[in-house]
């Protein structure tokens, strides 16, 4: 039979209970205070604010130094010194330069110091910023041409200005406006409209029927800016467009083109593939196939290409479509291949 509880044990017990509330009160009390004292992250809607007025800020002072720019290189090309000469008009020009790369090594700075939402897809900011410090990277390459010129050192630097400039115009520019439109940036794209580096809202391209069915099923996110490729197009390749790489890789634009069937697709990757072995693409030549997602996508071939280039060729057998990318070697265009492999939209 149960003793019946004493006085004392009666007390003790009460207070034991009394301490077990109090201890859940607290608990629950720190938790609620936590949780409403706890600051909000950061919504897209407030870093899109954020990145436009960067945009205003940044790029309304790197318009003022590219102006500048522009009526000084008109005034030097009036009369352009020798080379060796030091020339005022030049020197000029290249602080306006500096100043342009300045301002967009800041741009992107500020652009990088914005708080992202959590969780949320960083590629087209991530894309973004990257081509905003290409900006920069291009005007310096001016500006060093330029002062290499005037201490008679120019030849040295011409190649790779050149190389810099139309990397700008074929691939920076388009990508950057690419993704501001997926971000949103729309203050972004009108200041940049303004700007003589040329038209945010380029004139879009013409076209064929199969070119366009082929540009709908690019993803936007790996490949922009397509243009017809109507030189690589023939009995075999029905449609055929050159696309500019969202992300660091290529040396030269994309190619991507739409077969007649799979039995030209196969014919034509035959021939690239020839003395290959399936060894993979990380350690060498190499023809094999490629899996997405488990299941085998088609073949891809890497091997050289033409002027010292590294070619990466990959098919979608589904799809009879084929894509050729090249980069100055074989690393640099691998490790853009894993990330950007699967470019067709269902």
């Amino acid at each position: 039979m149960r003793r019946p509880r004493t006085h004392r044990e009666k007390l003790m017990l009460a207070g034991k209970s009394a301490g077990a509330l109090i201890t859940f009160a607290v608990t629950v009390g720190a938790f609620w205070i936590a949780l409403v004292d706890r600051t909000p992250g950061p919504t897209i809607d407030e870093w899109r604010l954020k990145a436009d007025n960067t945009c205003q800020r940044d790029l309304g002072e790197m318009q003022v130094s590219l102006h500048s720019a522009l009526l000084q290189a008109a005034e030097v090309l009036r009369a352009v010194p020798h080379a060796g000469t030091r020339s005022p008009e030049l020197a000029a020009v290249v602080t306006s330069m500096d100043e342009i790369a300045s301002a967009f090594r800041a741009m992107s700075a500020d652009f990088a110091e914005i708080p992202v939402p959590e969780g949320y897809d960083r590629r087209d900011i991530d894309g973004l910023l990257r081509d905003t410090r290409s900006f920069a990277t291009a005007f310096t390459a001016i500006s060093t041409v330029l002062v290499d010129y005037q201490v008679d050192q120019g030849p040295l630097q011409d190649q790779a200005a050149m190389t810099a400039m139309q990397t700008l115009s074929a691939s920076t520019m388009p990508s950057w406006v690419a993704g501001a439109r997926r971000l949103g940036l729309t203050e972004c794209l009108a200041i940049m409209g303004t700007s003589p580096l040329g038209p945010a809202t380029p004139t879009p391209a013409r076209f064929t029927v199969g070119q366009q069915a082929l540009v709908d099923r690019i993803d936007p996110r790996v490949l922009t800016g397509c243009v017809p490729a109507f030189s690589e197009e023939n009995a075999k390749v029905i449609a055929a467009v050159n696309c500019a790489a969202v992300r660091h890789g290529p040396a030269r634009n994309p190619l991507v083109m739409r077969f007649i069937d799979g039995k030209a697709l196969k014919a034509w990757v035959a021939g690239l593939s020839k003395g290959l072995r399936s060894r993979g693409c990380a350690r060498g030549d190499s023809s094999g196939a490629w899996n997405h997602e488990g299941k085998v996508t088609g073949t891809l071939v890497c091997k050289p290409g033409s002027k010292g280039s590294y070619l990466a060729v990959w098919t979608f057998d589904g799809e009879d479509v084929a894509v050729l990318a090249e980069a100055g070697d074989r690393p640099a265009i691998w490790t853009w291949w894993k990330n950007n492999a699967y470019l067709l939209t269902p």
